[in-house]
């Protein structure tokens, strides 16, 4: 570690004691604040009710305070500790994450009491953010600098608002009051937490600044598509498209880092009426006869006010556009790839079908479909013919959602299935150019016409569509299988047996009649050898080769007592008699893994040398073997211990999986050689890739883009091994790419391999109508 990158990390460490020891004091500020404010309230109110009410949430505040005070930074150390736990950013269960990470699926398995929670913390979490958003923003580059990132990386503060929100929220709801006191609490104590804070940043910035901490740079995360050089300036056509897209009322936005889905928000009062969190949680958990039958519709409901409420919302955003196109002065023509308006038809059914609905989950179910069709209309990881097709596709789940609520719950369902299917598919080609693609858009048409039929509208028709295009997609489906069979019984079989390597690779060297000063025979028994006898051991487990159990491991003891000069000098003839058999034995078990033998070529000749001394008597070899070891000594160079080194894949299990070497990645991208023809004094640092600050972690069903053979390709993780040693890849045509666990980090932190998507794209839409409701129930005006 350098001396400045120590000074950071004290800084770092010290921000954070600060942190805390400051927030013995925050709390007990608050909580003063606090009982303030509610008196203060209460002797405001008029309403007799509501100031008993409020009169009772003080007294239980005093009661209460101590437990407070003194459990709160015990909370806060916790919930700090668990944020920079590595991996915790991707733990669902985290007390530090957004309310913006609320998922679809999640909501489904919530309890009533666990929805208004949700809306409770994130309504808290609204408010303090927003109290003390100025002091955040000069806090958070300063402490981004100390954890030694050269961006400002506001989600890696561990005592960021949501964190410290959300130990207060987790505190007060393990007190032992009532869901409406803590909601008293909570109205007028968010803004003094947040005002609270604002302090408290500011005070731990100016303690940055005294160390000598210069604040982070702020920047834009480029989408996957931008990385590698891109520039991340939309083209003219683009902004035409943004255009006609707001017209037909699909936003275009910006991916969010991650692949997700990009968010809407809609501007309609209507819509934020019904699509609370609160109903769409009575939706999934199947109260769409029961609990919604009889409740009134949101008013509003007049089929000609619904036509104009699809688009009117539309038309400021269509004005900014040709605004920004007037000032550059750029024609109206329309871009190729440009999604076309909606259709006055498909208006018109959504404004008949809200008119028709006969209870607020019809109504509400119409809703989620029309935000989850401009979800995946507007996801840039989506190609233009398929969101096409899923918009002209949108009457059909229209029809099928006010009949079947079972679409948005059950993950099965064919016509969910069918959505994801064909996004998910579809994710495979990076362009519309990409091979392969004409053949599944010439299929998913045939399933699109399909679609269009007025009978389209139950889950049996979906399913009928669904095992169509499966059957379409799978016309090298076998041969696809048994490949992908062929690289995972390959990495499989590798992985085993490197693993018992690396253990016999020890007990080697624990061996009292190890004592071999030769680094390259010690490479060897430590290395290829170790390999030999791991899998001799893994065919005697599996009955394989009981007989044969021992025999390589009798060769290591023949050929280490070889290797000993005194004893060889006291038995040259019995030397003399094991040499053949063990050379024999040697070359068997290098075969036996396919272990190429030119590479063995170096241990066989310097053995050559050590037992041609031993028969000879010499007590040290001759000037020119000298010179050999030393030539010999330098192939070894790069695998000193082979433990330390990645696992070794066999010439057939390389092929079968399409194994990546482990290697200089720069050298391998001829970087070096170009760093060689450049004139003294002058670097090519700047142009070398890229250099993340944390490389993301993959699951299967990620896709990536993945350099090789210097082309860009699309590949989907389709295999890990069961120890994450080793992953594979499948691309267009069921090619396979496979790595150790250390070229996959390695490729990554280079941006080599590009994440695309690592969400499913109905799975991310779903998660932002989830989102959507949750917003609106913070909009809605109601209170804690």
């Amino acid at each position: 570690m350098t001396t400045s990158s120590q000074e950071t990390s004290v800084a770092y460490q010290s921000c954070l004691e600060e942190g805390l020891s400051q927030s013995s004091g925050l709390i007990q500020r608050w909580c003063s604040k606090l009982v303030d404010a509610l008196y203060m309230r209460s002797m405001a109110q008029p309403e007799a009710t509501e100031r008993r009410a409020l009169q009772d949430a003080v007294g239980v505040l005093k009661t209460s305070r101590v437990a407070i005070e003194l459990g709160f930074v015990d909370q806060l150390a916790t919930a700090i500790a668990d944020d920079t736990r590595p991996g915790a950013s991707q733990n669902p269960n985290s007390t530090a994450r957004s309310f913006s990470a609320l998922s679809f699926d999640q909501l489904e398995l919530m309890g009533d009491n666990q929805v208004q929670e949700a809306v409770e913390s994130a309504r808290l979490q609204q408010v303090v953010k927003l109290a003390c958003e100025a002091g955040l923003a000069g806090f958070s580059g300063r402490l981004s600098s100390a954890q030694g990132f050269q961006m400002v990386k506001a989600d890696k503060n561990p005592m960021r608002p949501e964190v410290v929100s959300q130990a207060l929220f987790k505190l007060l709801r393990g007190l032992s009051v009532t869901s409406q006191t803590r909601a008293r609490w909570l109205s007028d104590g968010a803004q003094l937490l947040g005002d609270e804070l604002q302090a408290l940043y500011v005070s731990l910035d100016d303690m940055l600044a005294a160390q000598g901490i210069t604040p982070a740079a702020y920047g834009v995360i480029a989408s996957p598509e931008n990385r590698g050089g891109k520039s991340a300036r939309p083209e003219p056509a683009q902004i035409i498209q943004a255009a006609q897209a707001a017209q037909a009322g699909y936003f275009s936005h910006a991916p969010q880092p991650g692949g997700s889905a990009p968010e809407v928000d809609p501007d309609q009062s209507m819509r934020k009426q019904l699509l609370t969190l609160d109903n769409l949680h009575h939706l999934l958990v199947g109260d769409y006869d029961s609990s919604f039958n009889g409740r009134p519709l949101p008013s509003g409901y007049d089929a000609e006010e619904l036509i104009r409420n699809d688009f009117a919302h539309t038309i400021p955003a269509a004005l900014d556009v040709l605004v920004e196109l007037e000032e550059k002065g750029i024609a109206p023509v329309r871009a190729a790839n440009a999604l076309p308006g909606t259709p006055l038809p498909l208006a018109q059914m959504r404004a008949h079908l809200k008119t028709d609905a006969k209870s607020l989950g019809q109504s509400l179910a119409i809703e989620v479909v029309g935000l989850m069709i401009e979800q995946l209309a507007n996801d840039s990881r989506l190609l233009v013919p398929v969101r096409q097709v899923i918009i002209d596709a949108e009457p059909a789940f229209l029809r099928l959602a006010v009949t079947d609520p079972r679409f948005f719950s059950d993950k099965r369902h064919p016509a969910r299935r069918l959505l994801e299917v064909i996004t998910n598919t579809s994710l495979a080609y990076a362009g519309e150019e990409a091979p392969g693609f004409a053949e599944f858009m010439h299929n998913l048409r045939g399933v699109a016409a399909l679609l269009t039929e007025e009978h389209a509208s139950d889950a049996q028709h979906f399913a009928t569509l669904l095992q169509d295009f499966e059957n379409g997609q799978a016309r090298n489906g076998q041969q696809h299988r048994e490949a992908q069979s062929r690289a995972v019984r390959a990495l499989l079989q590798a992985e085993q047996r490197n693993l018992l390597a690396v253990k016999i690779a020890s007990e080697i060297r624990v061996r009292s009649d190890f004592v071999v000063g030769n680094r390259i025979i010690r490479v060897f028994l430590t290395g290829p050898w170790s390999q030999v006898m791991a899998k001799e051991r893994l065919l005697g487990d599996y009955g394989g080769a009981e007989l044969q159990k021992s025999v390589y491991s009798r060769t290591l003891g023949d050929l280490l007592w070889s290797l000993n000069p005194a004893q060889v000098s006291h038995h040259r003839k019995r030397l003399l008699k094991i040499i053949p058999d063990m050379l024999e034995s040697l070359r068997e078990g290098l075969l036996s893994i396919d272990y190429p033998l030119a590479l063995s070529r170096p241990f066989f000749d310097e053995l050559m040398v050590i037992h041609q001394a031993g028969l000879r008597a010499l007590p040290a070899a001759s000037d020119v073997a000298g010179k050999r070891r030393d030539e010999i000594e330098k192939m070894f160079s790069s695998a000193d211990e082979f433990e330390v080194s990645q696992p070794w894949l066999a010439p057939s299990e390389a092929q079968h999986s399409g194994f990546m070497e482990d290697m200089d990645l720069h050298g391998k991208l001829g970087l070096e050689r170009e760093e060689q023809a450049l004139p003294d004094g002058e670097s090519r640092a700047g142009q070398l890739p890229e250099v993340a600050d944390e490389a993301p972690t993959l699951h299967l069903g990620d896709w990536v883009e993945l350099l090789v053979d210097m082309q860009w390709l699309r590949a989907q993780l389709t295999w890990i091994s069961p120890h994450d040693t080793l992953f594979l890849f499948t691309s267009e045509g069921g090619r396979k790419h496979s790595m150790t666990a250390r070229v996959l980090q390695h490729l990554l932190q280079l941006n080599l391999v590009k994440v695309v998507s690592q969400q499913g794209v109905v799975d991310g839409a779903l998660d932002s109508v989830a989102r959507t409701a949750l917003r609106n129930s913070l909009d809605g005006g109601a209170t804690f």
